[in-house]
């Protein structure tokens, strides 16, 4: 998961007006708004949890009962609480960016052309706690071991912040990190991320890359590094004007990064792209597990505020999908289509489907377009390989209503694309390889079905909707006083 951002983050324009006088967002705000809030609130859990399997035991069990933001308050081995799925369900990442789930996706579009540029601040609460060198010590951060096959700790919900050596640009990104000592992990800059081109550029040059890691920040941070944005977005920008108001960064204690002034906790390090490691198992999105050689980060720094709260994501729960999927990468597949495709109006990846399955909503002018859309969509993003394409009138939203049009409009022989031999991705248990279907390549067979009705050919209309008299019908008229819904 990664985004990329210019350099302006960290010195860039003035906010434009009213910008510089909206107040600071930060992950306590934002829990402030939360626990206002009656639709939301947080979840506090007294009780002393183990991290090693305890904890994730615990938020996987809270599965049942509509994935809570969850605070543990005492974590044995460290005095430091842990927050996990801070961002579980799209609903909270919706009211994180003071948005309803259906207005999220054209509010990011929207937001990605009215950047509030970073604001540069000489220090801030990240730096009430300063361990550099040899006071170093990973150990001391509640760092969770996830699920029942993870060869050790991960940091799973960090924000990475490294320089393109080539151009000077910022990256942002959310990686795969196994801790390895006091003062060492592994970096996994899986492809297609960015950071695999910086790391290898590095190699290429022989020099290190200089890391920072952060962890804890409003929401908005964390969404903007999953926009897989251009060169001249600048991510730290793209966060301010989610969150409605600037970021605000200060330098680092040993790298030549800026980073989030009112973060709970940053790590500094260097990459070393030559010093290459084992890591894994490791639980992932896909809830396969994957294990891979990774360079070494060595940790320089690291501070933080003195009540830090630690923040986690488990991988192999909805958090992990739902913050890669929702709404950055809805809103950029989005855009990508309606630039090249007519009556496109919108774009779902239901997180059930391991963020590999894409629903569009399209009115179609030809009856190409709804083949085009379909081959945008699985040539563009390399993790869909399963898009169906159905009209407007059809909730993409609603995987019943996604199947009815399979079920009332595709025919195999005519509606559908195969094609064999794709770029996919090998955390897919399923990818292949030339050499042999067994063995796990990256390569995958991505379908689009195209579930839209014949343009300009009568169809039979859909008859399940209210009659016109009660399209308004309100049924809190008409239920007892008390029910909440049927057992």
């Amino acid at each position: 998961m990664s985004a990329r951002t210019g350099t302006a983050a960290a010195g860039g324009p003035e906010p434009p007006a009213g910008g510089a006088a909206a107040a600071a967002k930060d992950l306590r705000s934002f829990l402030a708004e939360l626990d206002a809030d009656p639709r939301h609130g947080l979840l506090r859990i007294a009780r002393e949890v183990d991290p090693h399997h305890e904890l994730s035991a615990v938020v996987k069990r809270l599965e049942e009962r509509g994935n809570p933001a969850v605070l543990f308050e005492r974590v044995r081995g460290s005095e430091l609480p842990v927050l996990v799925s801070l961002c579980g369900t799209r609903r909270r990442i919706a009211f994180a960016l003071g948005e309803s789930v259906a207005s999220a996706v054209p509010a990011f579009l929207h937001h990605l052309d009215h950047p509030i540029a970073a604001r540069t601040v000489a220090s801030g609460p990240v730096k009430e706690v300063r361990q550099l060198g040899a006071e170093v010590d990973l150990d001391a951060l509640p760092i969770p071991v996830h699920t029942k096959v993870d060869g050790g700790r991960y940091l799973t919900a960090a924000i990475g912040v490294v320089r393109d050596p080539a151009t000077g640009n910022v990256n942002m990104g959310i990686y795969r990190m196994m801790v390895k000592g006091r003062d060492r992990l592994t970096v996994w800059p899986a492809r297609p991320h960015d950071l695999a081109k910086v790391v290898d550029r590095a190699r290429e040059l022989g020099e290190e890359v200089q890391f920072a890691i952060v962890i804890g920040h409003h929401p908005a941070l964390a969404i903007s590094s999953q926009g897989k944005n251009e060169m001249t977005t600048d991510a730290f920008a793209l966060a301010g004007a989610l969150a409605g108001a600037p970021l605000e960064v200060t330098g680092g204690e040993t790298v030549d990064l800026a980073v989030p002034a009112r973060a709970e906790i940053v790590i500094e390090g260097r990459i070393l792209p030559d010093v290459v490691e084992q890591e894994g198992p490791f639980g992932e999105f896909t809830y396969y597990a994957g294990a891979t050689r990774a360079p070494v980060c060595e940790v320089s720094a690291i501070t933080r505020r003195r009540d830090a709260i630690f923040v986690d994501l488990h991988p192999t729960h909805p958090e992990h999908r739902e913050l890669w999927i929702f709404p950055a990468r809805e809103a950029r597949l989005t855009q990508r289509l309606r630039e090249a495709v007519p009556g496109v109006a919108g774009v779902h990846i239901p997180q059930h489907g391991a963020g590999m399955t894409a629903y569009v909503a399209i009115d179609p002018v030809h009856d190409a377009d709804a083949r085009r859309a379909l081959t945008i969509v699985l040539a563009s993003d390399t993790y869909i390989k399963h898009a169906i394409a159905v009209n407007p009138d059809v909730d993409i939203t609603d995987d019943r209503e996604v199947v009815w049009a399979l079920g009332v409009r595709f025919q195999a022989d005519r509606d559908m694309m195969v094609l064999p031999n794709s770029r996919g991705m090998p955390l897919d248990p399923s990818s292949y390889s030339l050499t042999g279907r067994l063995d796990r390549g990256g390569m995958t067979t991505k379908v689009g079905f195209d579930a839209t009705t014949p343009v300009g050919v009568p169809f039979p209309e859909r008859v399940d909707g209210l009659p016109e008299a009660y399209a308004d019908l309100d049924l809190a008229d008409y239920l007892p006083a008390g029910w909440t819904g049927a057992p």
